[in-house]
């Protein structure tokens, strides 16, 4: 029986015989196999064309995708270990603005918001020119450890200890990350890769983007954050390959469902350098999740038609359109914010917020009391985007 080999991190033992370590000069990687390839690749392609082409039938997709990208969120970080309900997130959102988050907050809430706040910060870097680089992902990384339990993690810092992948219940080390000291050359690589085109080396866009992830994932560049930063990158890469006119792909459900292999696919790109199979695998994953995101937000335009004749009908004020919109990016809000931010007369802004209610369009979360504003819900739309 082989010797087992342990490895000490903080005081505790873990097992590490069975442990893969990275690739070490193993990327990117030799041909792809196309036979394998060709079927899944295609497939995954049309699925995205589909998608997008609902996508672009979506009117002011940036607003109304807003609760699907919390979702995302909330699914993504709950493959880590945060636990945390749309809901929750919502409300957290609710109260809190752009440079600051209510003080109060759950932690587990706290670093969910941080993600969607991580995402757009890096795709507002993209579309101002920025390549795919160290900056990107070291700013993203610190907008998603600005506090909470992250935030002892040297926020927007690469690792200078080397980190592991396993199961700390179990204390086993199944993967071996990159060593802090062969980073760098290993990002550099990285970002080389990324920002290269197919007209310089002929490989499809898709394929371009499921190497990036599982090198991401397999270097683990940052003491935490790591999974949810790779999966943040699938779709600003989709997009800047081409494959979508907007960052707007939820790829995180299929991920969780599929935890297991997924893991187990990133984990034999170092072990026996299976990256064919990991594009594959890949490959459905993205045409198994278009195909549901073509669904939710067809049913999201759907109901934002109807909903568009509803509050035009029951409101009647060449207001009622903004006043949806700013509902339908804010599925939860505080009355004042809604006052302040939808464009809306304040007068004006409290009359719907009344008519609403009483219609049984919004539901009452917090009544207003004194000077503190009243919390809302529209529950129609959070069914639609309600986690699976």
């Amino acid at each position: 029986m082989a010797e087992k080999h342990l490895i000490s991190i903080n005081n505790t033992q873990y097992d590490a015989t069975d442990a893969v370590s990275y690739h070490i000069k193993g990327f990117p990687p030799g041909p792809l196999d196309p036979s394998a390839l060709i079927g899944p690749q295609t497939d995954a392609v049309m699925a995205l064309v589909q998608y997008d082409t609902e996508l672009r039938q979506l009117p002011r997709s940036e607003l109304l995708l807003a609760p699907l990208r919390a979702r995302d969120a909330v699914v993504s970080s709950r493959m880590e270990g945060t636990i945390s309900t749309l809901e929750e997130v919502l409300r957290l959102e609710a109260d809190s603005d752009e440079d600051s988050l209510p003080s109060n907050a759950r932690e587990a809430d706290l670093e969910v918001a941080l993600y969607a706040r991580a995402l757009r910060q890096a795709e507002h870097a993209l579309r101002d020119g920025y390549p795919f680089s160290g900056h990107i992902i070291q700013n993203a990384h610190r907008t998603l450890l600005y506090t909470g339990r992250g935030a002892r993690s040297r926020p927007g810092e690469y690792k200078i200890e080397q980190n592991y992948i396993g199961n700390r219940r179990a204390r086993r080390i199944d993967y071996i990350p990159i060593a802090p000291e062969q980073l760098l050359g290993g990002l550099e690589a990285l970002f080389k890769f990324g920002n290269t085109t197919r007209d310089e080396d002929g490989l499809l866009p898709l394929l371009r983007v499921a190497l990036v992830h599982a090198e991401f994932e397999a270097l683990h560049p940052f003491e935490d954050g790591n999974g949810r930063l790779g999966r943040m990158l699938i779709p600003l890469l989709l997009w800047r390959q081409g494959l979508l006119s907007a960052p707007h792909f939820f790829v995180s459900d299929y991920f969780e469902k599929n935890k297991d292999e997924y893991i187990e696919r990133l984990r034999r790109v170092s072990e026996n350098a299976e990256w064919t199979e990991w594009c594959v695998f890949f490959c459905k994953a993205i045409e198994s999740q278009a195909k549901a995101n073509i669904e939710t937000v067809g049913q999201v335009r759907v109901h934002y038609e109807h909903m568009r004749e509803v509050f035009r009908d029951l409101l009647r004020s060449r207001w009622s359109t903004d006043a949806l919109d700013y509902i339908f990016a804010n599925p939860i809000f505080r009355n004042n914010r809604f006052k302040r931010n939808a464009g809306i007369p304040a007068q004006t802004a409290n009359a719907f917020t009344n008519k609403l209610v009483e219609a049984g369009l919004l539901r009452v979360l917090i009544p207003p009391s004194g000077r503190a504003p009243g919390m809302y819900a529209f529950p129609s739309l959070l069914e639609i985007v309600a986690e699976p």
